[in-house]
């Protein structure tokens, strides 16, 4: 099953993409890692792409399936970026976003399209 929806670029929305993840992977043992994961894709969209300006959207997409699940956040960026090449020091309040990604996903990506970017993530267990 797959389900999408699509948001005004407004950091309100943030939570909003969190709860509809959420109620998707009600009934799966990674829903909170998926939910996490998405507000950090969202985030990093309304920081860094045209979906934060006036105007702007993102959208969400969730698919799940027997024991894995894929949370992909399309936004109207240009796809031009990098990973960051250190960590954040202690003190910086930022740039930790991608680190908890790789951190909580089992598989993570980004890929770049002629309407824009998806950053997305996988996630696996057992089925009951």
């Amino acid at each position: 099953m797959e389900w999408t929806l699509t948001y005004p670029g407004l950091p309100a929305m943030v939570p909003a993409a969190r709860a509809f993840v959420r109620a998707m992977l009600e009934e799966t043992p990674r829903s909170a890692d998926v939910e996490l994961v998405t507000s950090e894709f969202v985030a990093n969209s309304l920081r860094h792409t045209p979906a934060g300006l006036s105007g702007g959207t993102f959208t969400v997409a969730v698919t799940v399936r027997h024991g894995w699940a894929r949370v992909a956040v399309t936004d109207s960026g240009s796809g031009d970026w990098q990973h960051a090449a250190s960590r954040p020091g202690d003190d910086e309040e930022y740039g930790r976003g991608l680190l908890i990604v790789e951190v909580y996903a089992d598989k993570a990506g980004h890929d770049v399209g002629e309407d824009g970017q998806t950053m997305w993530a996988e996630f696996t267990w057992r089925p009951r």
